[in-house]
Parts: structure tokens; C-alpha cells; sequence
């Protein structure tokens, strides 16, 4: 979901209008995941961690990456399979993907 703001002023232009992303995933997903990532990368506390966050912008490998995925296996119960695990990039990937087989498993 993307929502544009201008605080009621259409003539500013684009550069002065503020950008608000947010994830598609449950906060508490997030906040877990975000939680994981974290601590398998050991950012320090003054970086963030948010949805938008991408693991190689935070210096992550592939082999971190893959423990992060199996970090996250343990944390919701959950298999990633070699495909999606790929397919994870960024906080909101990683997110989006569990809400989606949590959803799975309960169905």
C-alpha cells in the first residue's frame, strides 16, 4: 500500500510531498521479523530495521540470508521452500511471504 500526502497543498511539487509505505503485513510479523534480522546481522542500534529495510543494504550474504530464512522457519513454525526462500530480498518480502504460508498452514 502506497498513500501520497501534500497536507492540502497541490501545487508543491513532488519533491516536497511526503512518501508513506507501508507493509502489507501484520505489524507484529513485522516487528518479529525485523527482530530476527537484527540479531542475525547484528545491526547496531542505531540503524534501523523496518519493512523496507533490504537485507544486502544491511550487509547481509547469501549465507546470511539463509539463516536468517531458517531463523525465521523456527520463529513461525513454518518451511520455506528453496523457490520462495530465493525469492526473499527485504523485511517486507520476508513478511509478506510468512503471512501467506502461516495462512496456508491454517487453512
Amino acid at each position: 500500500m502506497v498513500s501520497f500526502s501534500n497536507l492540502g497543498r497541490s501545487n508543491l511539487p513532488v519533491s516536497f510531498r511526503r512518501l508513506q509505505i507501508s507493509c502489507a503485513a501484520k505489524p507484529e510479523t513485522v516487528e518479529k521479523v525485523c527482530n530476527i534480522v537484527r540479531t542475525q546481522l547484528a545491526v547496531k542500534d542505531n540503524v534501523a530495521v523496518t519493512c523496507e529495510s533490504k537485507f544486502i543494504e544491511l550487509g547481509a550474504d547469501s549465507l546470511d540470508t539463509v539463516e536468517i530464512v531458517m531463523g525465521l522457519e523456527e520463529e513461525f513454525g513454518i518451511t520455506v521452500g528453496e523457490e520462495s526462500a530465493q525469492s526473499i530480498a527485504s523485511v517486507q518480502d520476508a513478511a509478506d511471504l510468512i503471512e501467506k504460508l502461516v495462512e496456508k498452514n491454517n487453512a
